[in-house]
C-alpha cells in the first residue's frame, strides 16, 4: 500500500511537470503568433500614411485655389473703385463745362467759341462715358469668369457631381479657351477623369495642360498626375521620366513624385 502510494505520488509530480512544461513551451508559440498577427497592420499603417499625404497634398492645391480666387475678387474690387472714381470725374467735369457755357456764354467774344459751344460739348463728355463703360463690361466679364469657374469647383468639391462638373468645365473652357482659369479646369478634369477610372481621358487633359500651359503653378501636379497615369497604362519609361523630372523640383508634387518613384522599384 505504501509503495502504491508513492508511485501515485510521483505520477501526479510527474504531470504537474509535464502540463509546467507544455504551458511554458505554449507560451512563445503564443507570441510568436501573435508577433505574426501584428505584422499586418505595419503594412496597414503604410498605406494609411501614403493616403494621408494624398490628402494633405489635396488640401494645399484647394488652398491654392481660394487664395487665386481671392486674390482676382481683390484685384476686381479695386479695379470697380477706381472706375466709380473715374465716372465721378467724369460727371464733375461734365458739370463744370456745363456751368461754363451757360453762365459764361456772353463772356466768349470770338465767333469761334460760339461755334465750339453750338457742336463739341454735347459729344465731348459722352467720350469718358462710353470708355467708362467698356472697361465696367470687361470687368462684369471677369466676374463672369470666376462665377463659372467657382461654380464647376463647387460641383467637385462640395456636390461631388463629377458628371456635371465635366459639363462645367468644359463650358468654362469653351467660352474662355484662354481664360485665367483654364489651366486649372484642364487640371480638374483630369482628376476628375483619373478618379473615374477613365485614363486614357485622364492622360489627355494632362498633357493638354503640360502643352499649353506648361509655365503654369499647375504644371508640377499635371507632370506628377500624368507619370501616375502612364504606370497605370503600363508605360513604366515614360512614368520614369515625368516623375524623376518632377521629383528634381522643389514643389509638393516633388515629395509624392520622389515616393511614387521609390515605391515602383521595389
Amino acid at each position: 500500500m505504501k509503495i502504491t502510494r508513492s508511485m501515485t505520488a510521483a505520477l501526479l509530480a510527474a504531470a504537474c511537470v509535464a502540463a509546467s512544461g507544455t504551458s511554458q513551451a505554449q507560451v512563445p508559440v503564443v507570441e510568436s503568433n501573435n508577433r505574426l498577427a501584428a505584422a499586418p497592420p505595419r503594412a496597414s499603417s503604410s498605406q494609411s500614411m501614403d493616403s494621408r499625404s494624398e490628402m494633405f497634398y489635396q488640401m494645399q492645391l484647394l488652398q491654392q485655389e481660394v487664395l487665386e480666387l481671392r486674390g482676382l475678387l481683390e484685384e476686381q474690387s479695386y479695379e470697380l473703385k477706381r472706375l466709380k472714381q473715374q465716372r465721378l470725374d467724369d460727371y464733375v467735369n461734365l458739370d463744370r463745362r456745363i456751368s461754363a457755357l451757360a453762365g459764361g456764354g456772353a463772356a466768349a467774344p470770338s465767333s469761334d467759341s460760339t461755334a465750339d459751344a453750338a457742336a463739341p460739348p454735347a459729344a465731348s463728355p459722352r467720350q469718358p462715358e462710353q470708355s467708362v463703360q467698356t472697361a465696367e463690361d470687361i470687368v462684369g466679364e471677369q466676374a463672369d469668369e470666376v462665377q463659372r469657374y467657382r461654380t464647376a469647383i463647387d460641383l467637385v468639391l462640395r456636390k461631388k457631381d463629377y458628371a456635371a462638373a465635366i459639363v462645367s468645365f468644359k463650358q468654362y473652357l469653351s467660352e474662355y479657351p484662354k481664360g485665367r482659369y483654364a489651366p486649372n479646369s484642364q487640371y480638374w478634369l483630369g482628376e476628375i477623369y483619373l478618379l473615374q477610372g477613365d485614363l486614357e481621358q485622364a492622360r489627355q487633359w494632362f498633357a493638354r495642360l503640360l502643352s499649353e500651359h506648361a509655365g503654369h503653378a499647375k504644371a508640377p501636379d499635371a507632370t506628377y498626375k500624368l507619370g501616375t497615369v502612364y504606370h497605370k497604362l503600363g508605360d513604366n519609361a515614360k512614368a520614369r521620366q515625368l516623375l524623376q523630372e518632377v521629383a528634381q523640383g522643389s514643389t509638393n508634387a516633388a515629395r509624392l513624385a520622389a515616393s511614387y518613384l521609390a515605391d515602383m522599384n521595389r
